[in-house]
């Protein structure tokens, strides 16, 4: 039944994609009522405009959005807010600085504050990162008949790195992780009695070198060119926090321009590694916004070993809208021994909203499903790779 459903979702969503397109494309040639529907698309996207420009701010160097936050997932319960974003002037062409931010809260009393940004402040310099507060009820399969555990859950984390151009298209530097997580006291006991690896929460600290090779055209929403990152981190350095281990996380992306600004292929796959030690609440992960999407919870499948490969079909619809179809498969395990045992397939689809009239800064829908019987659905800004 999981299977057929499944298959069902591979065949609708694509279908939904092209007959979208082709209605678009229909409506905007010269059939007998193509006046009048043009007429009402255009009147439609005037009204679009409109609104878009009571919440965008721009100038000669920078501009600035405010959007409403709003999405729902049997996570987060009904997630509001407001995602400020500004996008301005880059010291390096093709690429673009971006800060943005979000102040949520929900129906399950998620109370979050998160600041991330990507800033080329010289022709051969750059940093990113992210930076977040976020206090949750949040949820833990614990063991193999998965018993699930609700636990309140305090979190805070900082990841930073700064890179200077070595080289064309290649990028070295160092990236640092500083992050705390506190739970509850019947949550402890519990992951205590099942001796999981950080059941007391607690710091950790974590360094070490950044590896990327960049030949993409544009860093948001590229069309075309590859990105490569090699990230290895030593937690634990210098008796710094509780946890001792090392990570590696390998990520190779691939872009290929089908027809300029209207259809993009991309490719992602990655290796993610993380010795015993790591604490639960930093395994690596399969699932979540930013991997396979059809795992909705980003800890329900975690390991010391993942691995995935995805692909995404991107093409532009309508005015600022544009839809997404996407399919990956992982796993995630104790080590990379027997890496085909228990591989998990993720199918699904999205939209995609243009913030920006001239930059491809979108706010993304998407819904996945998985072989194993979970879904997703994800409301975010940039795309997921």
């Amino acid at each position: 039944m999981k299977g057929n459903y499944i298959k069902t979702v591979y065949l609708l969503i694509p279908g939904f994609l092209m007959a979208f397109q082709g209605q678009a494309f229909a409506l905007g040639k010269g059939t007998s009522n193509s006046n009048s529907d043009s007429t009402v698309l255009s009147a439609l996207a005037g009204i679009g405009e409109e609104v878009l420009d009571w919440v965008t701010w721009e100038r000669d160097k920078y501009v600035v959005t405010v959007y409403p936050s709003l999405s729902a997932s049997s996570r987060n319960g009904f997630v509001y807010g407001v995602a400020p974003a500004v996008k301005w002037n880059s010291s390096r062409q093709g690429k673009a600085n971006t800060l943005t931010m979000n102040a949520e809260t929900s129906t399950k009393n998620i109370l979050q504050l998160q600041f991330e940004h990507e800033w080329y402040f010289h022709p051969d310099w750059m940093t990113s990162g992210e930076a977040f507060i976020i206090s949750r009820e949040d949820l833990y399969w614990l063991g193999t008949d998965e018993k699930e555990i609700y636990f309140d859950r305090r979190e805070f984390r900082l990841k930073w790195d700064v890179l200077a151009n070595v080289f064309p298209a290649f990028w070295l530097g160092a990236e640092w992780l500083l992050n705390n997580n506190s739970f509850n006291n019947a949550a402890q006991v519990s992951f205590s009695e099942a001796d999981l690896e950080g059941h007391e929460g607690g710091w950790l600290f974590g360094i070490g070198p950044k590896i990327e090779f960049d030949t993409r055209h544009r860093t948001i929403s590229p069309q075309k060119g590859t990105w490569i990152q090699v990230s290895p981190s030593f937690v634990g350095l210098f008796d710094l926090g509780k946890y001792n281990y090392f990570r590696l996380t390998i990520d190779a992306r691939r872009y290929l321009q089908l027809k300029k600004d209207k259809t993009t292929l991309a490719f992602q796959g990655m290796v993610d590694y993380a010795e015993p030690g790591v604490p639960f609440f930093e395994e690596p992960q399969l699932g979540g916004k930013e991997r396979l999407r059809g795992i909705g919870h980003p800890l329900r499948e975690t390991g010391n070993a993942v691995w995935l490969f995805r692909g995404e079909l991107r093409q532009h619809l309508w005015w600022r809208l544009g839809g997404v179809v996407f399919a990956g498969f992982g796993e995630s395990s104790d080590n990379f021994q027997n890496p085909f045992s228990r591989t998990i397939s993720s199918v699904g689809g999205g939209l995609r909203l243009r913030m920006l009239p001239d930059d491809p800064l979108n706010v993304r829908f998407d819904f996945g499903v998985s072989s194993s019987g979970t879904t997703g659905f994800f409301v975010s800004l940039k795309e997921a790779f």
